[in-house]
């Protein structure tokens, strides 16, 4: 009898068990001005497949049947490691959001993560990672850097704060506002792909 067979199948069922485990989340909200961020701190007991989706910018339907409806701002991702070191970005990768007569301009991204406590921030388009997490972001202090009103995207269309998001195939995942300081941030946000780098995409001419 071949014992290793034995040994695999429990460890088989205890794989898909903990996989089965994972669970899904949906987040709604709104910006206060272009400058602020939304951070998300999420974790995963085991690696696997994680995708993270907004809806502001195009509207859709989310992951637990909610409709979200079009019109909030150009939507950008951000990823850091658990050290607070920056691992990537995405910017209009439209992924399951409507795209809307002006173009799609939501953020997507799907590919594996390691097992790991991580952060996800939600910015404006424009408003990326200086460096680090405790670094923060290039428009810092800088509230309506899109336009007067605040929350124009590339074509200069008027669109508001609202945003929404889809964290999917985690364990756990929270949203907080961006804290008052980045430095002494305890936890760290991971999105890893290929070369542990999220696709990015460049915006329509």
């Amino acid at each position: 009898m071949n014992t290793s067979n034995l040994i695999r199948i429990p460890l088989l069922l205890t794989l898909a068990a903990s996989a089965s485990l994972a669970g899904n989340f949906s987040f709604t909200g709104t910006l206060g001005n272009d400058s602020q961020a939304q951070l998300f701190s999420l974790s995963l007991a085991n690696a696997g497949i994680v995708t993270f989706q907004s809806y502001g910018y195009g509207g859709g339907v989310n992951f637990h049947g909610a409709t979200i409806a079009p019109g909030g701002f150009d939507s950008y991702f951000t990823g850091y490691a658990e050290d607070g070191t920056q691992l990537g970005t995405d910017d209009d990768t439209c992924g399951a959001a409507n795209p809307t007569v002006d173009g799609c301009a939501d953020s997507f991204f799907t590919g594996f993560l390691d097992a790991g406590t991580y952060v996800l921030a939600l910015t404006v388009s424009g408003n990326g990672p200086v460096g680090t997490l405790s670094q923060g972001f290039t428009q810092d202090g800088n509230p309506n850097f899109t336009c007067p009103a605040g929350f124009c995207d590339i074509f200069s269309n008027q669109r508001n704060g609202n945003w929404a998001v889809d964290i999917l195939g985690v364990d756990s995942a929270t949203s907080t506002p961006e804290p008052a300081t980045f430095l002494g941030v305890p936890v760290a946000m991971a999105m890893l792909g290929l070369g542990r780098r999220l696709r990015r995409t460049h915006k329509l001419a």
